[in-house]
């Protein structure tokens, strides 16, 4: 009973108070302790091994046959951490895993491309009406589509 006496004392509370304030502190630390233990928790991956990830897998989906679907990738975690500052003010898409074939892909498989938003892919659409793609360099006859984005493409695209 000596910690209670102590806590009224230097406190200035009754025995009703002393026990009522450490009921309440103790049911907060309880709820606290409860909520971190319970709570999800994501640890992101540095950015060099994400990109180690990223190329396994590209490496590994160029190896599959052409007529194997392989499935989308899973989302990233997001990135919690606010002292980094992204790379590029825009948003990025994840590039796809398999290579895409620009003579059968739709506007949103030609979205996923890197480099290649909206109004490229439909320009594609339009070239690729008027007749099929033979080569990758072709694509230097679309408007916005320039070497150094052609060269960024190269992995992402196939044409057969």
């Amino acid at each position: 009973m000596a910690l209670w006496d102590m806590l009224q004392r230097a406190l200035g509370i009754n025995r009703r108070e002393a026990i009522a304030v450490t009921a309440i502190v103790g049911l907060l630390a309880a709820g606290a302790l409860l909520r971190w233990a319970f709570s999800p928790t994501t640890y992101p991956l540095p950015s060099h091994l994400q990109r180690l990830l990223d190329s396994l897998a590209l490496a590994y989906a160029a190896s599959l046959p052409s007529d194997t679907s392989v499935p989308t990738p899973l989302g990233k975690a997001p990135d919690t951490r606010s002292s980094q500052v992204s790379s590029s003010p825009t948003n990025r898409r994840p590039s796809p895993l398999a290579p895409v074939n620009i003579n059968t892909a739709t506007k949103a498989e030609l979205m996923s491309l890197p480099g290649i938003g909206e109004v490229t892919a439909e320009r594609i659409l339009e070239y690729r009406r008027r007749k099929p793609f033979e080569s990758p360099e072709e694509l230097l006859e679309i408007k916005g589509i320039g070497p150094k984005k052609l060269e960024r493409l190269r992995p992402y695209i196939r044409l057969r």
